[in-house]
């Protein structure tokens, strides 16, 4: 059990067993991926020849939610909170993914369908999606990444507010910062890039989507961040 919960770097793991909290969240996952399945299953020949652009389509849908439940799992692993606060934004953050999954998959499939030649002629494009449509569609998907890392940022926050009951030290105080100011940049570039979204002309609005790669500055920011207020409060201790 020890190597189990020998945690990270920079954080010592105390959640030591799965709790029913967790369970129901495992279980509402697991839901959410077999509704995204279960829209690729073929009604005819023709569309059982085709299931290898439903099986790419899945594929990205399938990574993010392992994405966002990996986050999920070390939040509880390194905390162990299982207070009502916790509860709520659990909660929140289950009802997002199941919101969320039908619209993932719609861009999946359009993604993959417009570049594999699925459509038969630009008219059949703007049947599903036209150019004035892109922005209400960076509307919808960066409020889920905003809504998303708003509610992580909150249940940091919350853990941090709850740092002497859980016996957080200096590191894992700063790095549990990290992860708040991480969620909140992620907020404000999604704002961002839905603002550009409207204001671009209709054909350059679909490019906006690119600036979501500046998530990865933000994260190194943070860290960077978080890195220099470890070392200065355990410096101060010393």
């Amino acid at each position: 059990m020890a190597d189990k919960l020998q945690g990270e770097a920079n954080f010592t793991w105390r959640g030591a067993d799965v709790s029913r909290l967790e369970n129901l969240s495992d279980i509402v996952f697991a839901l959410v991926i077999t509704l995204a399945a279960a829209q690729s299953v073929p009604t005819s020949f023709s569309e059982l020849t085709g299931l290898w652009r439903e099986a790419i389509s899945l594929a990205p849908c399938f990574a993010l939610l392992l994405v966002i439940w990996r986050m999920h799992h070390v939040f509880f692993r390194r905390y162990d909170l299982q207070d009502g606060v916790t509860l709520c934004l659990n909660a929140v953050l289950l009802f997002l993914i199941l919101v969320y999954i039908y619209p993932l998959k719609f861009m999946a499939d359009f993604v993959v369908d417009f570049f594999t030649g699925a459509f038969s002629s630009d008219a059949a494009v703007d049947a599903v999606l036209s150019f004035a449509q892109v922005k209400w569609l960076y509307v919808i998907y960066g409020g889920f990444f905003a809504a998303l890392y708003g509610v992580f940022a909150l249940l940091y926050a919350h853990a941090l507010r709850r740092a002497d009951d859980i016996g957080l030290n200096a590191r894992e105080r700063a790095y549990t910062r990290f992860e708040v100011e991480q969620g909140i940049g992620v907020g404000v570039l999604s704002a961002c890039i839905i603002v550009l979204a409207f204001i671009l002309p209709a054909e350059l609005s679909p490019f906006v989507g690119a600036l979501f790669a500046l998530m990865g500055i933000n994260a190194y920011v943070c860290g960077v961040r978080a890195e220099a207020r470890a070392k200065a409060a355990e410096g101060a201790a010393a």
